[in-house]
Order: structure tokens, then C-alpha cells, then sequence
């Protein structure tokens, strides 16, 4: 279908390019309605739209009528347009600052974003002025991004003329030869592949050799010597609920030892041998069926190594798309939908290129890509650290193939990011490896979500752990036992039930975002953020000056894990105390406000899990004795520091007496407070001794 007259007139592969270092984007938390603001520094100097667009339809009517008429691209537009206006539809009321910026559906055209952060492929974004700031302020519309389904496409996305690879709906040969060429490529990143054969599984699968693997209808379970194995392949995959599947146990493991069918493997552990061989590499560790699942001391023993058996593995492969064994490695995707375009406009004798929309959030936020936060395998608690430690891992998607490695992250598509999620690894060239890029690429991403070195990324971690999910509320500490045994090896520093014994001010902190109660019995002391589930916000964000001090701490283990479950954990501080009691101001809907005898400024509650629920916090408060241990004065922020220490914030933990347990306190919450509120005598007339459990 040819494209209407507007479209054909407008030089589609050759538009100016969006100027990316001008604006910054702004992380709305929605997957369509985001916002570019113009740096504030560019505001006197009136950047129009018109210096780096093309005039495309000037109203939502016009793009309408082009669509009824068979023009393909603004089908494609309309489509996303009406997608973008069902989204704002939705938005709570009443929004405020840069969510009020509605699209003004003044439309323009502009070359797909691309930088030194994100290379990819060639496109055009939809972008419209706000109905707020004119053109200090834009909304994107859509991205249309071109495609070649040629196997030789060129390797450099920047170079003119690129095209994102075509998405298969099946995996095919084309599909795998993207994956031999990322790992022979990240066969010569100096830090991808691991040398350490201390640490190999007790047992392994023998998938055969490049000979008689592709012939072979079984496999077998061995135990090796560490000289005889040099590398071996991991798989990350979700079990599923009651998704019952083959496993070895006492029962079988002799059996196993002399042959499994592949018939009798489900879909995804039968594809993670197909790639094992596929690779030319002999073993395949899978925990279900190389550690046995009846012997108590087995799985002991081998669960504790875990961590090193992603940390050392050849490749992790990872089934990120799949929620139980049966959903495979290669079967198929999401279809994309493509659509021609003709070359130079109106003529047909240039031929056509495929065109598709792609999602808004992960054009204007590229790290989206990797957080790949609605798949299965990236919901489950266990499969953040089995990320986390692998030097590398192919992600099977539920729409594409995603590499990761030491040195960035890669789509199938073509999107390239030069770094990737935490790594947490403990070979020593690694730390310094990771630390060296994060440094580089400081600049490149600043203000955005960036990767943290593996030396100041707890924070980070515990933030993309959060919200994970578990099928048993008690492995809540042990789900992370891996990362927090290699992090404290790496830090030299003792780990107390989700906390750091050097840093132990700075971890009770930690404020709640999204918690609620965990379901279940104990699983850690109140002030750990473990003993709820959610998001603990964490870590110092500037310069920070005690007001606490920790007197002793310890934690109780509950077995032979010292990063696992716990039975009971106390910390005894010298801290400053007030009695908080309810103000009679009222706070918004589903908040509360506090005070104390003699403050004369109210502090909002942010209670660990009665947060929104406003009636039932304020039964809580009228019934229970509650005050506030002032931990630290934090001055500044990474945007803007103070280093003269005059604009102070509060970080106040909210406790009450634990009635079970005479002169104990439980945390209940977080408060901040205006530090320039605190009076030095008061700061030291109230200092108590609290024991926090």
C-alpha cells in the first residue's frame, strides 16, 4: 500500500537526528507517557522543533484520515497514538508536575535516538510538543524502527544505512548464528570466561562430544575430576508450580548415571542441551537433575556452592521468558509485526524496507532493555543472583535473545548498551574490571539508573531484588546468600542478616517503598529489610555524619548457611530518643503525620507495612508507645552536594517495645526531619541505650 502524500514527501531515511544531548529524559514509571525536557541551560536560547524535525501531521484528525486512507506508517502511529491516549486515561488525578504535560499531537519527525551509550539501529521517532512548556518540553508519539532480514548486516549500528536485525517469531540457524558470533566475540573479552576449576560441581551432565552429540538421544550424569572438565555450561530456569518434571534423587541417581532420554526431559532442559551442543560444549550443569533432591546433605553441600558454579560457568543460560520447565529455550515468541516501506518515498523501484513500532519506555530509557522486568525468570527471587554472578549469560526472551557480559549487554534486534547489571563476581580481576567500566561509563548515563560497581552496588541490588518473587516466604535471606557470601569476601565485612557490620547505620536506614508483611513465620529481625516484602531503599545518597552509635550486634543462624535463614538478631545502640505521638495535623489520604513534645515542625510516617492505611496506623499509635532513634544527618545529594553541611536531612527509626521481650524494641518505620530542627543539646540531653531486635 503506497504512503499518503504527506509520508511520501518526507526523506524517511534521511531525517535530522533527534539531539539527544540537549534533553533529558524523565523515568515516568509508565510504559508509553514519558517526557524530554530541554536542559535547563537551553531555555533562553529558544531550541524549536523545527531545528531538528520534519513537520509531520499537525493534529491527531489529520494522522486519523491518512490511516483510513491506507497510508501504512500512520496506521502504525495511530496505533500508538491511541495506545498513548488510553495510557494517560488511566493515570491517577490529579497529576502534578512534568505527568500534567499532555501530547499536544503537534506532530514531528526525527531520526531514532542513538549516542555513545546506546548504539542502534536506524528509525524515526513521533515526538509532539507538551500542552505545557511549548518545546521545553516534548512527549514521544512513537519509534519506528527499520529492519533488515539480511544474515550479513553490518556490525556497527551507526554506520549509515543500518538496520535492526528482523525478529523470527521461531527461532531458526540465522538466530543461532547471532549467539556463535556473540560468543566468539566475548571469547576474546580478557575477564568473560572463567579459568577457576576449584569450585566445579559434584556432578555434571555429559551431553557427548561434537561427534556423537548430535546423533545421541541420551545423556548422562558424571562425576569428574576437576583437570578433566574445562568448561561446562549453567541453565537459569524457573521450576514452575507444581510443574512436576524429572529430577534425580537416592532413587535414580544410579540410573541417571548410566543414561537419561532426552524424551524424558521437558521442553526447556531438552533445549538447554540442544544449545550446550549447538555451542560444542560437553557438560550442562542443571541443579534438578545434578544435585539430589532427596539427600538433605547433597543439596546442602551443593546449594552453598551455588554461587560459584554460576560465577565459574563457561556461559549461563538462562530461560527468561519461560515460568515453569515445559515453556523452552527455542520455542516460539512474541510475533513482531512488520509493515514496508518504500525506499525514497513514493517510487517502488528502489524496492521496500521493513518497518515496526517498538516500545516507547525502552526507547526513551535504553536500560529498560536489560531489566526485562515482565518475564517470568526475571520475577523470580533465585534468578536475580544466578544473573547476578555469571560473567555472561544468553537470556532467551519471550520476543528476542539477549547477551550479556563483563563488557555491556546486547539485543538480538541490535541494541547495544556498554554495561550491564550488577555483576558480583569474586575473582579479583573481575571486581576491578567492573569497577574500571562503571567508571568509564559514569558520565555517559549520568542521572540515569546506572549500573554499580561491584563495591557500592548493594543498594542497587537490594532495589532490583526487591519486588522478586518467592514460592517459599522463608528463602527471602537465602535467595541471596550467594551474592552476600561472595559481597562479604569482596568487602571483608561481616553480614548480618541482609545488613553490613561497617556500614550498619547507614543499612538500618533502608525506608520502605511498595512493603507489606511477609507471609509466614520469622525470617529476620524488624530491623533487616528481609523481614518484609517490597523495595528497601538503601545506602546514604551523599555525605552522611552519625548520630548513632552500634554498641554490638549478632545474628543467630538457622543452619549451616551464615548468609541464609536466621532464628533471631539483636543491635544494641546509643542513640538519641523521642516520644512520638500522632499530630493533630492531618496528613494526605492514607498518611500520617507525628510529632514530638517540644518539636514544633510535624514528620510524615513511613511505616514498614501500614503505610496507606491510615485507620489502621492510627489504632496502632494510640495503642502503643512509639519513638524515634535519630541514626544520622545526611547533607546534599549526588546532583548537589553540601559540602559545608548547612542543608541537613533527619533519618529517624521508628520503634516500640517488643512486650515478649522486656527492654527490646522492634522497628516499625523510618521518619526524616529538617536536621537544622535538631538542637545540639537536645541531640544530647536524650541519647538512651535501644535494643533493636
Amino acid at each position: 500500500m503506497p504512503l499518503c502524500k504527506l509520508c511520501a514527501s518526507i526523506p524517511l531515511e534521511n531525517l535530522p537526528p533527534f539531539p539527544q544531548e540537549n534533553f533529558r529524559r524523565t523515568l515516568s514509571g509508565y510504559p508509553r507517557f514519558h517526557h524530554m525536557g530541554l536542559k535547563r541551560d537551553l531555555h533562553k536560547k529558544n531550541t524549536p522543533l523545527k531545528q531538528f524535525g520534519v513537520q509531520y501531521h499537525a493534529d491527531l484528525a489529520s494522522l486519523r484520515k491518512a490511516a483510513s486512507g491506507g497510508c501504512e506508517l500512520c496506521q502504525a502511529v495511530e496505533k500508538e497514538a491511541n495506545a498513548l491516549i488510553e495510557e494517560i486515561a488511566t493515570l491517577p488525578q490529579p497529576r502534578l508536575g512534568v505527568m500534567q504535560c499532555e501530547p499536544s499531537w503537534d506532530m514531528w519527525l526525527t531520526r531514532r535516538s542513538d549516542s555513545e551509550v546506546t548504539r542502534s539501529g536506524d528509525g524515526l521517532w513521533v515526538v509532539t510538543r507538551s500542552s505545557w512548556e511549548s518545546d521545553n518540553w516534548l512527549v514521544p508519539v512513537a519509534s519506528i524502527v527499520f529492519a533488515s532480514d539480511e544474515d550479513d548486516m553490518t556490525d556497527d549500528p551507526r554506520s549509515s544505512g543500518s538496520r535492526d536485525r528482523v525478529l523470527r517469531e521461531v527461532p531458526d540457524q540465522t538466530t543461532l548464528n547471532h549467539v556463535t558470533n556473540w560468543l566468539e566475540k566475548c571469547n576474546e573479552h580478557p575477564h568473560c570466561h572463567s579459568r577457576d576449576k576449584s569450585s566445579l560441581p559434584t556432578r555434571l551432565l555429559d551431553v557427548g562430544t561434537a561427534d556423537s552429540a548430535s546423533s545421541s538421544s541420551t545423556i548422562k550424569l558424571v562425576e569428574l575430576e576437576s583437570d578433566l572438565c574445562d568448561r561446562y555450561i549453567a541453565l537459569s530456569y524457573c521450576w514452575g508450580q507444581g510443574a512436576k518434571h524429572i529430577t534425580t534423587t537416592s532413587e535414580t541417581l544410579h540410573a541417571h548415571k548410566e543414561g537419561i532420554s532426552l524424551e524424558a526431559l521437558p521442553q526447556t532442559l531438552r533445549d538447554a542441551v540442544i544449545m550446550t551442543r549447538t555451542l560444542g560444549v560437553r557438560y550442562l550443569w542443571i541443579d534438578s537433575l545434578c544435585i539430589c533432591q532427596d539427600d538433605l546433605k547433597d543439596w546442602e553441600r551443593e546449594s552453598a556452592q551455588m554461587a560459584a558454579f554460576y560465577a565459574n560457568s563457561y556461559l549461563t543460560l538462562a530461560a527468561t521468558k519461560s515460568p515453569d520447565v515445559n515453556g523452552g529455550l527455542l520455542s516460539a515468541r512474541k510475533p513482531r509485526s512488520y509493515f514496508q516501506l518504500p525506499r525514497g518515498g513514493s517510487g517502488t523501484e528502489d524496492g521496500y524496507i521493513l518497518a515496526a513500532a517498538v516500545p516507547l519506555d525502552k526507547e526513551v530509557i535504553p536500560e529498560y532493555h536489560m531489566k526485562m522486568e515482565d518475564e517470568p525468570l526475571t520475577k523470580r527471587a533465585w534468578g536475580f543472583q544466578e544473573r547476578a554472578l555469571a560473567r555472561r549469560t544468553l537470556h532467551f526472551g519471550s520476543e528476542q535473545l539477549y547477551w550479556e557480559c563483563l563488557e555491556g549487554f546486547e539485543s538480538e534486534e541490535g541494541v547495544k548498551l556498554p554495561y550491564r547489571l550488577s555483576c558480583i563476581n569474586p575473582d579479583e580481576d573481575v571486581i576491578a574490571h567492573v569497577d574500571k567500566v562503571t567508571q568509564r561509563n559514569t558520565e555517559l548515563h549520568k542521572g540515569l539508573d546506572r549500573p554499580g560497581s561491584s563495591l557500592r552496588s548493594w543498594p542497587q541490588i537490594l532495589w532490583e531484588y526487591g519486588l522478586r518473587e518467592l514460592t517459599e516466604p522463608a528463602d527471602k535471606l537465602p535467595a541471596i546468600s550467594g551474592v552476600a557470601k561472595t559481597l562479604s569476601k569482596i568487602l571483608d565485612d561481616e553480614y548480618l542478616a541482609g545488613l553490613w557490620r561497617k556500614s550498619l547505620i547507614e543499612g538500618l536506614c533502608w525506608q520502605p517503598l511498595s512493603c507489606k508483611a511477609a507471609p509466614g513465620g520469622y525470617r529476620a529481625p524488624s530491623w533487616s529489610w528481609a523481614a518484609v516484602d517490597g523495595i528497601p531503599a538503601t545506602g546514604f545518597l551523599a555525605e552522611a555524619e552519625p548520630q548513632a552509635q552500634v554498641l554490638d550486634a549478632k545474628v543467630e543462624i538457622d543452619g549451616d548457611n551464615p548468609f541464609g535463614r536466621v532464628k533471631d538478631g539483636w543491635i544494641k545502640l546509643e542513640a538519641p530518643l523521642a516520644r512520638m505521638v500522632l499530630s493533630e495535623n492531618k496528613g494526605p489520604v492514607g498518611h500520617l503525620r507525628l510529632r514530638s513534645n517540644g518539636w514544633a515542625d510535624d514528620v510524615h510516617a513511613m511505616l514498614d507495612i501500614m503505610d496507606g492505611r491510615s485507620e489502621e496506623a492510627e489504632t496502632f499509635f494510640k495503642s502503643k508507645n512509639v519513638y524515634a532513634v535519630v541514626l544520622a544527618f545526611v547533607y546534599g545529594h549526588p546532583l548537589e552536594p553540601d559540602p559545608e553541611r548547612k542543608h541537613g536531612t533527619a533519618y529517624l527509626l521508628l520503634v516500640t517495645p517488643d512486650h515478649e521481650r522486656p527492654g527490646c524494641m522492634k522497628r516499625i518505620g523510618m521518619v526524616l526531619r529538617d536536621a537544622k530542627n535538631f538542637g545540639t543539646e537536645e541531640l544530647a540531653s536524650s541519647r538512651s541505650t535501644i535494643t533493636l531486635i
